[in-house]
């Protein structure tokens, strides 16, 4: 029977994710557009009531 890998590391299992270089440009992307849409909803809500 293998024995498991003592030496694994899941940072080196890591691709970096679809149009951006690394994790963090795409958290802070999600970020931006949440603060986004949240004024958006506000400026709406507003307008409208």
């Amino acid at each position: 029977m293998p024995t498991p890998d003592t030496n694994f590391d899941p940072q080196d299992d890591e691709s970096p994710p679809a149009f951006f270089r690394s994790w963090s440009q795409m958290y802070a992307l999600v970020l931006i557009l949440h603060a986004i849409i949240i004024t958006l909803f506000y400026i709406f809500t507003h307008a409208y009531s």
